[in-house]
């Protein structure tokens, strides 16, 4: 899925953008492939709004999980991928992602997401600030730009269901042991940013009961730092 937004806000390793680099269109068959052969689509907020607004509506309460372990699967997926091409491109064939540098890896996989229109993320790895929690296996994710919180408006609640569980997959993967992860700040709850924290399911659980409790990201993060 590709949507119409190519501002991710924040910047990584990368500060150009060839659309010709990340898409090819197909006028015969009326498609869009991404470089890898991929097929995408292009969609607008109120398809995202839409779908996210009908599957609530059809399970309820369950919608959030149904979405996250969407998110979950699809990011297993994708490194599956990703891994094959980082190992031809960076690694001489030999090298698997596992091998590289960890910030470096993580950067490189979500930049074409950034120009596929998923937003633009910082990590605090390597972060000085956040030691404490880094020691502790945590990493905190500020996501701007996120096509499902921003086609929501203001729901009042967190609704990055699904980047929560893409998050959770990808760390899974990287890390080589499950990785839970919880949205603690929302863009659709009025903040100018999205923030998610990644770590051990033990420490999301804590972390979403303080979130239901009515903790800030901030207060959540001092608890756990």
């Amino acid at each position: 899925m590709a949507i119409d937004v190519t501002d991710g806000g924040f910047q990584g390793y990368h500060n150009y953008y060839y659309p010709d680099e990340f898409f090819k269109a197909d006028p015969e068959k009326g498609a869009i492939y991404l470089n890898d052969g991929e097929r995408a689509a292009k969609v607008s907020e109120s398809f995202i709004n839409g779908l996210h607004l009908g599957i609530e509506e059809e399970i309820g309460d369950s919608a959030g999980l149904l979405m996250y372990k969407t998110g979950h699967q699809w990011a297993l997926l994708d490194m599956k991928r990703f891994n094959n091409r980082m190992r031809h491109e960076y690694g001489g064939g030999k090298l698997d992602i596992w091998q590289m540098n960890k910030q470096f890896v993580m950067e490189t996989w979500w930049w074409p997401l950034t120009i596929q229109g998923f937003g633009g993320w910082r990590l605090t790895m390597g972060d000085k600030d956040n030691e404490a929690l880094q020691s502790k296996g945590l990493t905190v994710i500020e996501l701007r730009n996120s096509a499902v919180a921003q086609s929501m408006a203001l729901a009042g609640k967190p609704v990055c269901h699904m980047y929560a569980g893409l998050f959770a997959g990808v760390f899974s993967f990287y890390d080589r042991e499950e990785r839970g992860c919880i949205e603690i700040q929302c863009y659709a709850m009025g903040n100018d940013v999205c923030k998610f924290l990644v770590g051990s399911q033990k420490l999301m659980n804590a972390a979403e009961f303080w979130s239901k409790e009515g903790a800030t990201a901030t207060e959540i993060l001092e608890k756990l730092g």
